[in-house]
């Protein structure tokens, strides 16, 4: 990982047989798991993760000059959130109560998940994902919210399965308006 996100390799992570059959099954895995939140299966989807996640969301802000390149802050820095796997599973737990008022009503979203590029790690069970997201939110009667951005994620395989073992979200917006990031990303 280069500075707060990962990046990819310039040449085409995809390159044959083999790796165009690893770019699809990635591809469904994500497209499963933006279906499980929509359909407010937390569980289910928070069962993705490794018990050593790592998903967090730095902030963005706009730089210029020799500041270009910074608009990030880094792992100890503040950020919208960063959490592992207790905090995750803490947030679903709290959101079955009933007692989160910022999802009462729940919220409806729509996850949409594009540009899924896969390359292969040092390490033969993970490889690294970078993906763009566009997500819909709409609360109560009139309050709607789009969050843009891209998502750098590790996969691991466990057990036969992918688990996402690092999430990584940076939104474009530099300034968040939405009134919650109460949401999964």
């Amino acid at each position: 990982m280069s500075g707060p996100a990962q990046t990819l390799a310039p040449d085409p992570a995809v390159t044959g047989p083999a790796d165009m059959a690893l770019w699809f099954e990635v591809q469904q895995f994500m497209f499963h798991e933006a279906r499980l939140v929509d359909d407010r299966r937390f569980t289910d989807w928070a069962a993705l993760f490794t018990d050593d996640v790592r998903y967090w969301m730095p902030i963005v802000s706009n730089r210029t000059g020799r500041d270009v390149g910074r608009e990030q802050t880094g792992p100890d820095e503040l950020s919208h959130f960063e959490e592992d796997k207790t905090s995750l599973v803490n947030r679903v737990r709290r959101l079955g109560t009933g007692m989160a008022w910022a999802e009462t009503p729940p919220s409806r979203t729509r996850h949409l998940v594009a540009n899924v590029e896969v390359q292969h790690t040092e390490n033969v069970d993970e490889v690294a994902v970078r993906s763009n997201f566009l997500i819909y939110r709409s609360h109560l009667e009139y309050d709607t919210e789009f969050f843009v951005g891209r998502r750098d994620d590790r996969l691991r395989r466990e057990a036969g399965s992918w688990r996402i073992a690092r999430r990584v979200l940076l939104l474009d917006q530099s300034v968040v308006t939405q009134k919650s990031l109460n949401i999964f990303f």
